[in-house]
């Protein structure tokens, strides 16, 4: 594979090796961070700093173990992002520009990928970035041991859904079975990482109240009263949106999160429409049946902006 030589020669010749992954990250891209962890010292290199530009929520402890993130980004001369479709995913108060003058290698999945970096290694037909990584290791013949196996075997599986979302495939299941052979064990692995806190669900009760469907489109809100009301924290919020998706008749789905200046946008289709092409039109990206946005905008403005937008292109498909 040319660009995996061009890959192993990249790291043989760095020295400060940053590994990256996006704001708010999911289980895919803190997995996938930690697998380069791994793969970069195959290769010998000790200076390996891991970043993430938001705080690791507190569930994931189990699987980072004696790893550490840092917030500050440090000095470096060669970047590893990935799961990020953008660096202003992961370096949303950096500067760019600066950032582009060291090597960088880009590793992802998400269609809505905008190439950055000297050497990309992306295929938006894989599950995750975890998938594309262990290929790598396969490739280069790397062993996966019992902790790693455990990484890769977490990334799939929330990526996925817990192997239940159309990005599911025969490959998936393959690499998730040969990790299970190397020993891990799925159950206890899965209740960690489904495990709620209290303040969480008690938010989750709220988050519920608020949701409104029409004409096929689902739409929940999360305010910042709420998070107060109930001591919770955003990233208690992940996956809220599945209980939106599985109701009948809903297509596509919308929650809203209040920030602070701005709204966050989560987006899915059962493929009635592309929410990729849809986020990308203001700024934001993913797949085509999951994406995302962040609008400089109110909750309320933001709503009737992309509900619009849906509408849309609800009625475009249809022709």
């Amino acid at each position: 594979m040319r660009s995996l030589k061009k890959f192993t020669g990249i790291i043989k010749k760095s020295s400060k090796i940053l590994i990256a992954t996006h704001r708010d990250p999911d289980t895919d891209g803190i997995a996938a961070a930690l697998a380069c962890v791994y793969l970069v010292k195959h290769f010998k290199k000790r200076n390996i700093k891991i970043y993430c530009n938001s705080t690791i929520p507190a569930r994931y402890k189990f699987l980072l173990r004696k790893f550490q993130f840092t917030k500050k980004i440090p000095e470096f001369d060669l970047l590893i992002a990935v799961d990020s479709a953008g660096l202003n995913r992961i370096f949303p108060k950096a500067n760019i520009e600066e950032i582009k003058k060291n090597t960088i290698i880009n590793i992802d999945h998400h269609r809505s990928n905008d190439a950055f970096g000297q050497l990309q290694i992306i295929d938006e037909r894989a599950s995750s970035a975890c998938e594309i990584i262990y290929r790598i290791f396969k490739s280069l013949k790397i062993k996966i041991n019992h902790h790693l196996a455990e990484i890769f075997y977490c990334g799939l599986y929330n990526e996925t859904g817990g192997f239940t979302y159309p990005n599911t495939t025969s490959e998936s299941l393959k690499i998730a079975a040969e990790m299970i052979s190397l020993g891990i064990k799925p159950a206890p692995l899965i209740k960690l990482l489904n495990a709620k806190t209290l303040a969480g669900t008690k938010l989750l009760s709220d988050v519920l109240s608020t949701i409104e469907i029409k004409d096929g489109v689902g739409i929940m809100i999360l305010l910042q009263k709420m998070l107060k009301k109930n001591r919770a924290k955003i990233s208690d919020t992940e996956n809220f949106i599945s209980f939106l998706q599985a109701i009948n008749g809903v297509r596509v789905s919308l929650f809203l999160r209040e920030e602070k200046n701005q709204t966050r946008v989560s987006l899915r289709s059962d493929g009635i429409i592309d929410v990729n092409r849809l986020a990308q039109k203001y700024g934001g990206g993913g797949h085509r049946l999951a994406a995302g946005i962040r609008m400089k905008m109110g909750i309320v403005q933001t709503k009737q902006e992309i509900l619009r937008a849906i509408r849309n292109e609800m009625r475009r498909t249809k022709g």
